[in-house]
């Protein structure tokens, strides 16, 4: 069985141990992992019986998958710290939001086989989206390790590299968009009279049963939304005011925001 590194051992990187483990992806004794606050991985080695290592060195020398998941703005050094201990057999998977494939291979060198990974937080409850493409020297074996590792955290989809960025601003960040709603649905819940006490359940099971309405109907959104609104109705009412408001327009703006900071974290880190 493969031995599979992660290196970060934050919410993400934990989300993968425990959802491979659960799968029966790697064997615990298979799985090493490190962070840059040591105690960090410690405590997520004891919990999930997997070995905790000190260096991002010594975790890529041991796996036959090495799974960055650090914050993009220090991909770079973690590059330069594993480099002596990349070889050709080795398959290189990043999450880090940004950082492209070429980025990676041109630090690690020797035809390093690099999938690039966008996944979400809803992975921490096995509901990802997840993106995956390949790197120039990756083959389609890697894309299928890649795929069977993150389908234990949801959905996985595969793009062409140049739509990664879009795919981050889009369910990268998404899961924040509908955070923000959430908080503003409850507060205005409570300003209409509800309880601060039922507000926030109540809120949490619209969302999450028109989620599941959106996933498992054959319709789109735009006819559920439709078949939601009644004609001088209450919705009706509520989705004039959205409109009214720039409800569209400012999504557009928010999904473009995100993708030129997308961008940018990329040019800053390649420099």
């Amino acid at each position: 069985m493969a031995q599979i590194g992660i290196i970060g051992a934050g919410n993400m990187g934990a989300a993968i141990v425990r959802g491979t483990l659960q799968r029966g992806l790697f064997e615990p004794e298979n799985v090493a992992l490190c962070d840059v606050i040591a105690e960090k991985a410690h405590v997520l080695a004891r919990e999930l019986h997997v070995r905790a290592l000190e260096t991002a060195f010594e975790v890529t020398r041991e796996a036959s998958i090495v799974l960055i998941a650090v914050k993009p703005q220090v991909m770079g050094e973690c590059l330069e710290d594993i480099k002596e201990a990349v070889e050709r057999s080795k398959l290189i998977i990043s999450i880090a939001a940004g950082i492209t494939t070429g980025f990676i291979e041109q630090r690690l060198g020797k035809d390093v086989r690099v999938v690039r990974v966008m996944p979400n937080t809803p992975a921490l409850v096995g509901a990802g989206a997840t993106a995956i493409c390949a790197g120039s020297n990756a083959v389609d074996n890697d894309l299928d390790e890649a795929e069977k590792i993150f389908a234990a955290l949801g959905k996985v989809y595969r793009f062409d590299e140049t739509l990664i960025d879009a795919v981050t601003a889009v369910s990268g960040s998404g899961p924040a968009y509908l955070f923000l709603f959430a908080e503003s649905l409850q507060e205005a819940a409570i300003e209409v009279g509800l309880p601060e006490s039922e507000a926030p359940g109540l809120v949490a099971q619209t969302l999450f049963g028109a989620s599941k309405l959106l996933m498992e109907s054959s319709d789109t959104a735009a006819t559920l939304r439709e078949k939601v609104t009644s004609p001088g109705g209450t919705t009706e009412a509520a989705l004039a005011i959205f409109a009214d408001r720039g409800f569209e327009q400012s999504v557009l703006a928010a999904v473009k925001g995100a993708l030129l900071r997308a961008k940018e974290l990329g040019g800053v880190t390649s420099k």
